[in-house]
């Protein structure tokens, strides 16, 4: 077995691929360690009916508001909880640009969603603006869900440049303005499932839902990393 060197702790540990896997291009090491996978929060039990914020019996307090805004329910399910652990990995991740951690959750998200997203119409992940494109280099979210890459349409939904909605407050990112557009309209009457990184408040992945209602989707589901 080789050595390797978390992402994330800088811990060195061992890979566990045989000879087999090594001969055949099959071997896919974990950019984590598994002391850092343990201290990964899986999203289970009581949840949100909409949102799918965890340890929520029904509906929590900011999926009560987006029902008011919206005239539409946007469902989200997620695989990890967003804990500091995950803040610190998404920091590493999105923001220093170590794309090589995006694959530290493809199997278990394809476990989870992959019978989903397969049968879907149509999948959208949230695009970044032409400005994060530049200086970050990649979209994270097409990142984390690589398995998908066939069944991904990022040629349809887009955003403008904006302020990063990490450095706003939560009342800022309720109320931020609608900056996605349509490039293609090829969503018309079909079921759509969407991808993120993190839900946070829903603001995006609300705001991105309805570009595509007003378009002509039929229905529109969401997909996330972590809640």
């Amino acid at each position: 077995m080789a050595s390797n060197r978390c992402l994330l702790c800088g811990n060195t540990y061992q890979a566990n691929s045989s000879f087999s896997d090594w001969l055949f291009g099959n071997s896919v090491i974990d950019p984590l360690c598994s002391p850092c996978k343990n201290r990964c929060q899986y999203v289970k039990g009581s949840i949100c009916q909409d949102c799918g914020r965890p340890n929520q019996a029904e509906l929590c307090t900011d999926c009560r508001i987006w029902r008011t805004k919206y005239n539409f329910v946007l469902t989200n399910r997620a695989l990890l909880s967003y804990d500091s652990f995950l803040k610190d990995f998404m920091h590493q991740y999105k923001f220093v640009g170590d794309y090589r951690l995006r694959s530290a959750f493809s199997s278990e998200l394809k476990e989870k969603f992959g019978k989903q997203i397969s049968q879907s119409e149509l999948v959208i992940p949230v695009p970044v603006s032409r400005q994060t494109m530049r200086e970050r280099g990649f979209n994270q979210v097409t990142g984390l869900f690589t398995f998908a890459e066939k069944k991904m349409r990022s040629d349809i939904l887009c955003v403008a440049d904006k302020a990063q909605t990490s450095k706003l407050g939560r009342r800022d990112r309720l109320n931020k303005d609608n900056l996605f557009f349509l490039k293609s309209k090829d969503c018309v009457g079909r079921e759509i499932t969407l991808l993120d990184d993190v839900y946070t408040t829903g603001t995006m992945l609300h705001q991105a839902a309805a570009c595509l209602y007003e378009a002509g989707a039929k229905k529109i589901s969401t997909i996330s990393l972590a809640r």
